[in-house]
């Protein structure tokens, strides 16, 4: 009777492990604009689904993003494996959520999304750690500030157009 009760704990204290993994929390605070510096942190999870939350600022309305699963296989065993890596970004914190701006694949490829204005946002990641030692995976976060050329150009756009109304105008 007592080895069928720790065989019983055994499978379910084994079944926790493989149901779900660690979910994290964290403040990323304000974003820096140097891109030789980017916010950048990597992620180890226990084998089972996750969902993390980074709740960051930006000082200006852009941001590059980038998450990449990390995988090591060892002979044919994937010891550490993230499928379905996916995160979406959002307004406001994660505590007093905004609109939904974008979701994207966690597959190393840079994306710009450009935001509405500086202000706090956050990223949601979900993912499934499906390797014998669960799975890993590392998000890079990087606000831009316009150049002031980009400033220079659409000053000179919209003084282009002026003109052409100005001139238009003056026809009829």
């Amino acid at each position: 009777m007592k080895v069928k009760k720790i065989i019983a704990a055994s499978l379910i204290a084994m079944a926790a492990g493989v149901a779900s993994a660690d979910d994290f929390q964290i403040d990323a605070g304000a974003i820096t604009t140097d891109v030789m510096n980017p916010y950048g942190h990597m992620f180890m999870h226990e084998v089972g689904m996750f969902t993390d939350t980074i709740d960051f600022t930006i000082p200006a309305g852009s941001l590059g993003s980038s998450a990449n699963a990390i995988m090591l296989t060892l002979g044919n065993t994937n010891v550490f494996s993230i499928t379905g890596l996916t995160y979406s970004v959002y307004g406001g914190t994660s505590t007093n959520a905004g609109p939904w701006y974008a979701t994207y694949a966690g597959n190393n490829i840079t994306n710009d999304l450009p935001l509405s204005m500086a202000g706090a946002y956050h990223i949601i990641v979900t993912g499934n750690a499906d390797g014998t030692m669960g799975g890993s995976y590392a998000i890079s976060l990087v606000s831009s500030v316009p150049e002031p050329a980009t400033y220079g150009m659409m000053l000179g756009g919209i003084a282009l157009l002026a003109g052409y109304a100005r001139s238009r105008k003056a026809r009829s």
